[in-house]
């Protein structure tokens, strides 16, 4: 099962859906998998799309996670927030882009500044929904305010079937940007350098180690460029089937908030870590 693989020296674990049940919490069986990775000298990174000041939440939670990779690798960074390695924003020209198309689909966008996650809607339906997910609530701002603000990331929040529908949309795609749906109601638009791959490489770069000696845990589409890009990687069996297809494996099936402690498992046993 390894022989594609250096023995890894470090595990890209993404959030939601992975290391997070359906709860938003990390199960017991997860974090006794963290310590096990650490425990066989290996370092664990979170790399999600949240942002930073949500990322390190958890992170507190977990004394063996020093380094995040947060925004969908827009900022790298330590997970104390002491240092940060590398930041990657949005071009203006593209802000404004978004800000016009935003304001002729009626969608309700949440803005990614490197201190904060800001929303010049008022309260309504959508922001709820984006508050229960992330587990905070954006701050309000002016969109004056907002388009003056480098931004890593802009999310558009919406109905299901409207959102779905950007996967296809000729329009957005014609922007040059990457969008990708990362929530049955959640569209996110970066730039197409702005991945967990790219944001993991500036770490690895800083570590001194090799694509090659990493392993990735995911669920989503998202997840797919560090699948792409690691040595070797696991998929979430409930995860989306684009992201099933891409990962090297797949963990077994069982609870999902335990999924991730089952392919850290498979990992362990195939001989990774005992190097």
């Amino acid at each position: 099962m390894m022989n594609s693989l250096l023995t890894p020296r470090l595990a890209a674990i993404d959030l939601d859906g992975t290391l997070l049940g359906p709860d938003a919490t990390i199960s017991a069986a997860n974090r006794a998998a963290v310590a096990r990775l650490a425990a066989a000298g290996i370092e664990v990174v979170l790399a999600s799309g949240r942002h930073v000041r949500s990322m390190q939440s958890y992170a507190r939670q977990l004394p063996e996670v020093r380094w995040l990779v947060s925004s969908q690798g827009a900022e790298t960074g330590r997970a104390d927030g002491s240092r940060v390695l590398a930041r990657k924003f949005l071009r203006g020209s593209d802000v404004e882009a978004l800000m016009s198309e935003e304001a002729q689909r009626g969608f309700t966008p949440v803005y990614y500044a490197a201190d904060n996650v800001f929303a010049a809607a008022g309260g309504n339906a959508d922001l709820d929904f984006y508050a229960a997910l992330a587990g905070r609530t954006p701050a309000p701002a002016g969109r004056a305010e907002i388009s003056r603000m480098p931004l890593q990331k802009i999310v558009w929040v919406g109905e299901a079937r409207a959102i779905s529908a950007l996967r296809s949309d000729a329009g957005l795609a014609a922007l040059g940007l990457q969008g990708v749906q990362t929530e049955e109601r959640l569209y996110e638009f970066m730039p197409r350098e702005t991945t967990k791959a790219a944001g993991l490489q500036v770490l690895v770069d800083e570590l001194g180690m090799s694509p090659r000696e990493v392993v990735a845990f995911g669920d989503g589409e998202n997840d797919i460029p560090m699948f792409d890009w690691a040595g070797f990687s696991y998929a979430m069996p409930h995860g989306w089937k684009n992201a099933l297809a891409r990962a090297a494996c797949t963990a077994p099936a069982g609870p999902r908030e335990s999924a991730f402690a089952r392919a850290v498992e498979m990992l362990l046993e195939a001989g990774g870590g005992t190097g």
